[in-house]
């Protein structure tokens, strides 16, 4: 959500008033200072001059700083009274609805995103906060419904074409994923994202690949995902897939085992190794499932919004120091090379 700004016409106050105001305005909307944030967003919703609409606003900054700093609980009660104050406003549900998929309560952002669409019906954020939520739960029809809805409002969005083209694979529409990882992956900011980010949407391709019958591209993904992250769970599970497709079963218990070893609960590794023999005796039923849905790509995760927000530096696997930042323009915190 980007940061929204104090509105002070009308108000009747001093110059010196009115510029102390400001100052704690531009502080307050600075999320990515985070704690002072938080300081003066306080300041001016305790100013009860400033009315209801401007004091939703100074919570709805200050739930945004407290969700930069994984401070869920006090951002959800920040944005439940926000949206009492100023209900028709329809980014206090989208924040709230963004906390709760990092917290997995998906149905409640549901409800949140829905009804920030019922108040603004061409809301980006609404749709594309939706359909994370869909997917997340593993339904790849409604999150592509909501994705579509996103894209024809932004297209050729990088993020966009990243997410329809994973619910796409999770809804069996395999040449529509194709096109769109496609293009996520000519577009100018996939050179930008970290490796492991870069290796899950080729391994991503791979699978549509595969479960196109077209073993050859597949594997050139699957080979190109592992040179880029020779640990990509998703990418030894699609080799896995194409050794089974190609008869190779020992190789393909190989890959599944050592997917597995790194992402326990990938469910293609999981469905391969018990349909080549590898699998878990006590769970003869996996096998029974059929390939198409019990191989689906795992629904839970999408790294490039998976975002744990930190303080602290990190270092990324080029040796460049990481720190967290906050997208006012998507509402989230991610991890950018550390400014001097």
């Amino acid at each position: 959500m980007t940061a929204i700004s104090i509105v002070l016409a009308g108000w009747s106050t001093g110059a010196a008033a009115r510029s102390q105001i400001g100052g704690e305005d531009k502080t307050c909307a600075d999320t990515a200072n985070a704690e002072a944030a938080i300081a003066a967003c306080t300041r001016l919703y305790d100013n009860r001059g400033l009315g209801k609409r401007n004091r939703a606003i100074a919570l709805g900054n200050r739930g945004a700083a407290y969700k930069m700093l994984g401070k869920y609980s006090e951002a959800i009660a920040d944005f439940d009274l926000a949206s009492e104050l100023d209900p028709d406003n329809p980014q206090y549900y989208c924040q709230r609805g963004d906390i709760h998929i990092r917290l997995g309560q998906l149905d409640t952002a549901i409800e949140d995103f829905t009804t920030a669409l019922r108040y603004s019906p061409r809301l980006l954020w609404g749709f594309q906060g939706r359909g994370r939520a869909y997917f997340a739960k593993g339904n790849g029809e409604q999150a592509l419904a909501d994705f579509n809805e996103a894209l024809r409002l932004k297209p050729g969005d990088f993020i966009l074409l990243t997410q329809r083209g994973r619910a796409s694979n999770l809804a069996e529409k395999y040449d529509l994923a194709v096109a769109d990882l496609s293009k996520a992956m000519k577009h100018p900011k996939f050179d930008t994202i970290l490796p492991k980010e870069r290796a899950d949407l080729i391994a991503q391709r791979g699978y549509a690949y595969i479960k196109q019958g077209r073993a050859s591209e597949a594997r050139s993904d699957a080979d190109e995902a592992l040179r880029l992250m020779p640990k990509s769970a998703l990418a030894l599970g699609v080799t896995g897939l194409i050794e089974e497709k190609e008869g190779a079963r020992e190789k393909a218990k190989d890959a599944f085992t050592r997917a597995l070893a790194i992402e326990p609960g990938l469910k293609l590794a999981k469905a391969g190794l018990d349909r080549v023999g590898g699998g878990d005796a006590a769970e003869p039923q996996k096998a029974a499932e059929g390939p198409e849905k019990a191989s689906e790509p795992v629904a839970q995760s999408d790294p490039i919004e998976r975002t744990t927000p930190r303080s602290d530096p990190q270092e990324s696997q080029s040796g460049v120091e990481m720190c967290a930042k906050y997208i006012p323009e998507i509402g989230r915190t991610v991890r950018v090379e550390c400014a001097d």
